[in-house]
């Protein structure tokens, strides 16, 4: 088993090359909550009808079906170390297809389940999903929000995700996240970056987090993910 290290935009996760062999659901989960102490989640590299397979699990040992940092930090191991001819992997979401372009991993996100605007602890705002639900809501000064307590208490109520999201022009803006699984706001979250460039509706937004700058693309046929990925 091949163990490696990745930060994605912040976003921190430990991957776990199981190729060679094969372990239960419940050994991934003990093996994720002794490893990813200080990670937000982890990444099982595994085969599945003939393609890499991606299986992705939060820091608490909860598994989740998709998580769009990671998928852009499991694209970067297959092509850069494991040196494999790939541009596309399958998750519990369905295929995701990718590339490295100028150093950065994009990827293109699972197709959006369309939002629905809900009102929930005096805040307005979208739940919609993109591979994991969401819920996104526009606030005026997004860094005297509350993010941990404020966050726990609309994901305990929406077992969702939560995306305080600032808007700094017509297409850039800046996104905090607290996440299901690691119970606590991340320095990044792709899929909620997605998210909430998909309540601007905007074709291209520049998304500031507190680890660093995401781009999301809307295409013809979706939405795609760019940024960075380190190995540390």
């Amino acid at each position: 088993m091949n163990e490696k290290k990745y930060t994605a935009n912040g976003n921190s996760f430990i991957l776990f090359d199981i190729t060679d062999t094969s372990l239960t659901s419940n050994e991934k989960k003990e093996l994720v909550i002794k490893k990813c102490q200080d990670r937000d989640g982890a990444l099982f590299v595994e085969t599945k009808d003939g393609m890499y397979f991606m299986e992705y699990y939060n820091k608490d040992g909860s598994k989740a079906p998709f998580c769009g940092n990671g998928a852009r930090a499991f694209l970067f191991y297959l092509i850069k170390e494991k040196k494999a001819n790939v541009d596309k992997f399958l998750t519990e979401s369905g295929i995701v297809s990718g590339k490295i372009l100028n150093e950065k991993i994009l990827i293109k996100m699972p197709n959006p389940l369309v939002a629905r605007k809900i009102n929930v602890e005096n805040f307005s705002g979208y739940l919609l999903t993109v591979g994991v639900p969401h819920f996104v809501t526009f606030v005026d000064d997004i860094e005297h929000i509350d993010v941990k307590n404020i966050g726990k208490k609309i994901r305990n109520k929406l077992d969702a995700n939560v995306n305080f999201v600032e808007k700094i022009s017509k297409n850039e803006i800046k996104v905090r996240t607290f996440e299901r699984g690691v119970e606590d706001e991340t320095l990044s979250c792709g899929s909620g970056v997605t998210a909430s460039a998909i309540v601007l509706n905007e074709s291209k937004v520049k998304v500031h987090t507190r680890g660093g700058i995401l781009h999301i693309y809307t295409l013809n046929d979706g939405f795609y993910l760019e940024g960075d990925v380190e190995n540390v």
